[in-house]
């Protein structure tokens, strides 16, 4: 339990296929915790059946207002020890920093722009439209307006390279257990 008698919650920060579902997945398996994968609680707030199809039904703008209330919900309803990661995105909002800095201990999985590429490009299960419109200065333009949010937020950075899932939990499983 965190000292302020709230439920500890390690957040998973980083670009969108940084590997903050597949991670957290494994590490809440690891660990016995809840995992919670925020894109998702949006798309069920949205009546949507995946966060692309929530982002393109609703609109950035509305996407980020159901983010936030999401946000909020998980850290105020976290009874247990919680993985949560979060939406790529999540951190363009300071109010969503704030209840990260305020409710969690933050993880950045950072991870190289090529792999960042691939991983997207590999992904054909996952609908994940483009938020800028360009392919290839996509990663690069996100990267530098949110890599000041996610190096401020971090409690912890971890560069994810070609590393397993596996081998990330059980890092992250020590950061935690600190």
């Amino acid at each position: 339990m965190k000292a302020d008698g709230q439920a500890p919650v390690l957040a998973l920060i980083g670009l969108r296929c940084a590997g903050k579902t597949t991670v957290g997945r494994a590490l809440a398996t690891r660990t016995g915790a809840r995992f919670v994968d925020l894109d998702e609680v949006v798309a069920l707030k949205a009546g949507v059946h995946s966060p692309g199809e929530a982002l393109c039904s609703l609109g950035l703008e509305r996407f980020r207002d159901l983010e936030e209330q999401a946000l909020v919900q998980v850290l105020d309803s976290a009874e247990g020890p919680t993985v949560l990661a979060t939406g790529g995105g999540t951190v363009e909002r300071v109010a969503c920093r704030e209840r990260l800095a305020g409710g969690a201990t933050i993880a950045w999985l950072k991870a190289p722009l090529a792999v960042l590429r691939r991983r997207m490009l590999e992904d054909e299960e996952t609908s994940r439209p483009r938020i800028t419109g360009r392919d290839e200065e996509e990663f690069i333009s996100l990267e530098r307006r949110r890599g000041p949010w996610f190096a401020a937020l971090a409690n912890e950075i971890l560069e994810v390279g070609e590393r397993g899932p596996d081998e990330l939990a059980l890092e992250l499983e020590r950061l935690w257990d600190r």
